[in-house]
């Protein structure tokens, strides 16, 4: 029996005219009806709770109706974490909440001055508020159809992050983001949907990753932050070169995609690119 995903943007940049609010952070609703049957995992919780819990009703959602199975969190930055306590306090049971160890490192950036990008959050006030953490650098296989990449080997050297750093036993260390995960949606037996909160990993390098787990090559379609946001012309280049290869169907950049990165995604895959809002959806099905 054909499963039906959607994939529900309720956190993003960008916002159109709607009741939706954007923000500097991203979520993803999942859904996957199967028949009468409902699963529903959540991607991140963006920057803030009081603008997820705001867009869940914008969608039409009563919370009283979300049924999480899971929340997986991509990696440790607030942009991604901020809403995580207040929504766990908003809902009446525990959830599972899968993520890397270094999802609760101390962080900061100096791209754009020195700031601090931790999630807002340690484990004991997020295991309080509710959520049963499960933290691991494997990957994990959450049902039949869903599975985290777990940690990313980093091979290509144009995929960097240069400009963070973090605190690891009293000292500064440079921070390649090794919490960077994203989530496999296996479509068929030959294809798979990946689904990116930042890619800080790299996306060539992601997708290698996902071949190694599964042994797919085909790539129906990938939504999410890329993390071109400030690359260079030759990073960009480079992106778009690899993903050539892989040919996706479907191609969605969100939040840290980058606006020229999202321009010349969509004039070199202009059929292929979707550029949506906070408040947008995708829906496909899987076998």
């Amino acid at each position: 029996m054909d499963r039906k995903i959607n994939l529900g943007i309720l956190v993003n940049n960008i916002v159109g005219e709607s009741d939706f609010l954007a923000e500097h952070g991203l979520s993803i609703l999942i859904q996957a009806q199967e028949e009468e049957k409902k699963e529903e995992h959540l991607l991140d919780c963006g920057k803030s709770s009081s603008t997820l819990l705001h867009n869940i009703a914008a969608y039409g959602i009563k919370l009283a109706n979300l049924s999480l199975k899971t929340i997986i969190l991509s990696h440790g930055h607030y942009d991604h974490t901020g809403g995580l306590k207040g929504f766990l306090e908003k809902t009446s049971q525990p959830i599972p909440i899968i993520g890397h160890p270094d999802v609760f490192a101390r962080r900061v950036s100096y791209a754009r001055g020195f700031r601090t990008i931790s999630c807002p959050f340690n484990q004991s006030e997020i295991r309080e508020a509710g959520g049963d953490l499960l933290l691991t650098r494997d990957s994990v296989k959450i049902n039949d159809y869903l599975m985290t990449t777990g940690e990313v080997p980093r091979k290509n050297e144009f995929e960097k992050n240069p400009h963070f750093r973090k605190i690891s036993n009293n000292r500064w260390l440079d921070d390649e983001v090794d919490d960077d995960l994203s989530i496999i949606i296996d479509v068929n037996q030959e294809s798979f949907f990946l689904l990116c909160g930042c890619c800080h990993a790299g996306l060539i390098n992601t997708l290698e990753r996902v071949k190694e787990l599964t042994g797919k090559t085909k790539c129906y379609g990938l939504m999410g932050g890329l993390h071109l946001v400030g690359a260079s012309q030759e990073r960009i280049d480079f992106t778009i070169a690899e993903l050539k290869k892989w040919n996706p169907e479907v191609i969605i950049p969100l939040h840290c995609s980058g606006r020229e990165a999202m321009y010349q995604l969509k004039s070199y895959f202009p059929e292929k690119t979707k550029l949506l809002n906070c408040g947008d959806s995708f829906n496909f099905d899987i076998k």
